[in-house]
Formats: C-alpha cells, sequence, structure tokens
C-alpha cells in the first residue's frame, strides 16, 4: 500500500515502522515540508525505535529516525517565528511517543 503525504517529499524510501508517526506529524501547522534522507542499513543492534533531533539547520531542523541499527535522517522545514522553535520539539517528542 502506498502512503500518501501532502508535507513528506518521498525521494527516498521511508521507514515503515514511522510511517504513522509522519502521518501525525505533518498535520502540526507550523510544520512546512519533511524531507526524509537515505537509510544506511547494518546488520546488527536491537529492534527499539528511536526518534532525536540533532542539529538545527537554516530552515528547520535535522532529525534522526532509527529501529536498530537502520537509520535514516529527517529534514523539517518549519516556519521563521522566533519563539516558536522550543514548542515545536516539544510537539514532535509527543507525537513520537504518541504513536508507540
Amino acid at each position: 500500500m502506498k502512503e500518501s503525504f501532502k508535507k513528506v517529499k518521498t525521494e527516498h524510501t521511508i521507514l515503515s515502522e514511522f510511517l504513522p508517526f509522519l502521518t501525525k506529524l505533518e498535520q502540526e501547522p507550523g510544520i512546512q515540508r519533511m524531507i526524509p534522507g537515505r537509510i544506511a542499513r547494518q546488520q546488527k543492534g536491537s529492534s527499539a525505535l528511536r526518534f532525536s533531533i540533532s542539529t538545527q539547520t537554516p530552515t528547520g531542523r535535522k532529525a534522526k529516525m532509527s529501529k536498530g541499527a537502520t537509520s535514516q535522517e529527517l529534514f523539517i522545514i518549519t516556519e521563521k517565528t522566533s519563539g516558536i522553535e522550543k514548542s515545536y520539539l516539544e510537539q514532535l517528542r509527543t507525537a513520537f511517543t504518541s504513536t508507540q
């Protein structure tokens, strides 16, 4: 089944475990676009899902979605409103924990 997104640019395959999370995340009004990167696969590690926000970029934030040793970067483009960044970071964490 092909997943349909409005704000996610699907140039690369998306880790299937994160599809419900991205569907919920794209409903946030301050997020303009999400661009997943390439998937890096390794043959070891646990199967736990992890989501971490790593770096601020000129247009938003870079995050990392992981399942075990398989990981994928996610670039999140947000509105350029000062003071809004902290609340969006908390919303991202809340959205991830509520999809598990």
